[in-house]
């Protein structure tokens, strides 16, 4: 969007205030500004449908100013939304200020059933008739424009169905609980407040009995928390600039953890009830005490520790016992907070999230009995995140990945179908990365697809069936090519076994000379937890643009051990984090060299930061022959001593060798590259210590020429990126790599 692009504008311009003799940063400021006017294209803006949905009005920027148009939803018909030369005039006339449509006295348009069109500022409101007279009106109800559907929220919208009281009072009025001293006491208010001492070992803040009370609907039964209490370790946080040192918690792999066992207790005193171990694992955490409507079953969830599943456990009332309800479990590792998907459609039936079949999918499920009643997705291909689930309709409105052969398999599409899994559509079809704008009754969308190497191109549809009702307009690149601007271009290469496909992106150095060969940089970030590779079209992305125009080819893939590819791709960075997907990103660089025979593959460098730091570290190191030079920042170097939710996610618990396996330090002696490492000092991500303990093994290692360090005074995670930061890792890569030099 403009505004985002004016807004990386000024983060740009404004540091040269203060770094003016940055002369790096100035000739990156000057490229933007040369390619910033023609980067801007038109595209609908301030949209809004009718009540009923039938007609949508919005703006576009054109060369002569904002003009705004009216579209009929169900026959696709685009038209002006008013004649705009009369009613610039008639509104001349009625402010007494000369009206142009490059600034007109109101900021919305909305669409009317009839086929009219109210314009409203903040002060007034006109219709304009049919003769394009104007009406004075009231306002309606101010309402923002429509804008594009938050994804990237995790796994999507949940829902778990409750009917747990939360509170100390029992809902009959007949029974109060109170904890003492991390014990629970049982008060019955209908015989004179009599108390009974319902445990007696508990310890308050060390391991003890913790609310809140959740109260089965019959009042017969309580469920709370039986929760052993551990101090999280501390890290300080320092910071020389502001002269402060704060602690803050973080634990890290291996540390005891606070545990939290969900327990029932029956207004009787005569009957208590904890799952056993063989239920309820060691848990990384647990949450939920959902009640069901007739009080007969309690539902607690939980994430174990070292990540190799998530779950439900059910407590039965009548049979006072506990079971395991519904699990996603793998001995390697089950992505969780990606993946633990829960949608209660009534107390009979869930939908759930699940690789069982290899392939992240959705399943309908019985909440009853644990038993898969149908799939609702299936195939080779992701299911990223559940968009909408339409209780009336039958719907589920989700995001899918790779389901077309042949097209980028990061590529977002809205896909819609039925909770029998029939009557699947793909609402954004074309090949491409897709954003959508929902109408308020999601019959309609607006599809905003791109490519890295092709301009967004906006279209009205169906939001039934996908089809398409209008083009509302399409990007130019012809502005932009004619600037010298060189599109990012898409590659794809086979991966280390030659059988599964890598996709990735490359810049070509600017300006660009065939009659000679440069060095290449790779910008990596290889954590498992996603994918990042581009894949939607951004004429100023910072981290290619700025080294291409150095000389350099920029390259950017996704190779195995990231996630967005089902399990068995995923899965490689079990414990193996060192691997980094490499074997693959060599092959795909190698392949690509193939068809641009100006890359130099006998100057290879890399740069990452935080995860990516380490994946830095870890390609000098490991493959040393490859690339010959590296800078990474506030990298997690040693995943011991990195925060602990990350690192057992992948490595797992207990900390077992394969942490130093994975340590950069233990391939210190093997640096032979160029590094360059950096780090903020007042990082809160990463522990700093990972980076200090990293340098001083490479010192022990006798490898001082080979590498620098550079701690930035008060900067938190992502010192790396600021402008010093960026100029001196530039000048970094010149003096390791070299210029371009005659092919």
């Amino acid at each position: 969007m403009w505004y985002r692009d004016m807004l990386l504008r000024l983060m740009l311009l404004t540091p040269l205030l203060a770094f003016a003799q940055s002369s790096l940063v100035v000739d990156w400021q000057k490229q933007y500004d040369t390619w910033y006017w023609p980067a801007q294209m038109s595209r609908p803006e301030n949209v809004r449908w009718s009540d009923s949905g039938r007609l949508m009005a919005y703006s576009s920027r054109e060369s002569s100013g904002q003009v705004w148009k009216l579209v009929d939803c169900s026959t696709g018909q685009v038209r002006p939304a008013f004649d705009h030369e009369k009613v610039a005039a008639v509104l001349s006339e009625l402010t007494k200020n000369k009206v142009t449509a490059k600034k007109w006295p109101f900021t919305r348009v909305i669409a009317l059933d009839d086929g009219r069109v109210r314009l409203e500022s903040d002060s007034a409101a006109w219709i304009v008739e049919a003769d394009q007279r104007l009406t004075p009106s009231p306002q309606g109800k101010k309402s923002d424009a429509a804008t594009p559907e938050k994804t990237n929220k995790g796994p999507g919208e949940s829902r778990r169905i409750s009917f747990s009281r939360q509170r100390a009072e029992s809902p009959t009025g007949d029974h109060k609980v109170e904890l003492r001293g991390g014990n629970v006491v049982l008060i019955d208010l209908k015989k004179a407040n009599t108390e009974t001492q319902l445990t007696q070992d508990g310890i308050e803040g060390k391991d003890g009995w913790v609310g809140p009370i959740n109260w089965s609907p019959d009042g017969r039964h309580f469920a709370l928390w039986r929760e052993r209490t551990v101090p999280v370790r501390q890290y300080l946080v320092t910071d020389s600039v502001k002269q402060t040192k704060k602690s803050i918690s973080y634990d890290k792999p291996g540390d005891d953890r606070t545990e939290r066992t969900p327990w029932v207790f029956s207004v009787d005193g005569k009957s208590s009830g904890r799952p056993s171990a063989d239920v309820l694992p060691l848990s990384h955490s647990t949450e939920r005490l959902d009640w069901s409507a007739d009080s007969k079953r309690l539902l607690s969830e939980f994430i174990k520790r070292g990540f190799t599943g998530h779950g439900i456990i059910e407590y039965d009332v009548e049979r006072r016992k506990w079971r395991r309800l519904l699990t996603e479990e793998d001995p390697k590792f089950v992505h969780s907070y990606a993946t633990r998907y829960r949608y209660d459609l009534n107390e009979d039936r869930t939908l759930w999230l699940s690789e069982r079949s290899g392939w992240l999918q959705l399943y309908s499920v019985g909440l009853k009995s644990g038993k898969t009643l149908n799939a609702i997705t299936s195939g080779p291909w992701v299911l990223k995140e559940v968009i909408k689930v339409d209780d009336k309709a039958d719907t589920i409105t989700f995001i899918a990945l790779g389901r077309i052969p042949g097209e980028n398999p990061y590529h977002q599409h809205f896909c819609k179908v039925g909770l029998d899994g029939k009557d699947f559509v793909d609402l954004t079809p074309s090949d491409g990365h897709h954003e959508v704008i929902f109408s308020p009754d999601r019959r309609t969308l607006i599809d905003i697809s791109s490519r890295v190497d092709q301009a967004p191109t906006y279209t009205l549809r169906s939001g039934i069936d996908g089809r398409a009702i209008a083009t509302l307009g399409a990007g130019d690149l012809t502005p932009l090519k004619k600037a010298g601007w060189p599109p990012a271009m898409p590659f794809v290469a086979k991966d280390r076994d030659g059988k599964t496909d890598i996709w990735g992106v490359v810049t070509r150095p600017h300006p660009f000379d065939p009659k000679k060969k440069y060095p290449v940089i790779e910008n990596i970030y290889a954590g498992p937890h996603s994918s990042f590779a581009p894949r939607s079209f951004n004429w100023w992305n910072r981290n290619h643009r700025e080294l291409s125009m150095l000389g350099f080819y920029v390259v950017q893939m996704d190779g195995r051990g990231t996630s967005n590819r089902g399990k068995e791709f995923h899965q490689v960075s079990w414990r193996n984090l060192k691997d980094g997907g490499f074997p693959d990103r060599v092959a795909w660089i190698k392949a690509l060299a193939k068809v641009e025979p100006n890359m130099d593959l006998s100057r290879v460098g890399i740069y990452g930061g935080s995860a990516g730091g380490q994946n830095t570290a870890h390609a000098l190191l490991l493959h040393g022959d490859f690339y010959k030079a590296g800078a990474a920042d506030c990298g997690c170097y040693d995943n011991r001593i990195d925060k602990l939710w990350w690192n057992e996610q992948w490595l797992g618990y207990p900390v077992g060798p394969w942490y130093e396996e994975n340590s950069c330090a233990k391939y210190a002696a093997n640096l032979r590259g160029r590094l360059f490492l950096s780090v903020g000092e007042s990082d809160t991500n990463v522990d700093v210590k990972c980076s200090y303990d990293f340098r001083d093994a490479l010192l022990a290692a006798g490898k001082k020429d080979l590498f620098e360090f550079h701690v930035v005074p008060g900067a938190n995670h992502g010192a790396g990126e600021s402008n010093e930061m960026r100029e001196k890792r530039a000048r970094f890569f010149e003096a390791a790599l070299g210029k371009p030099l005659p092919l």
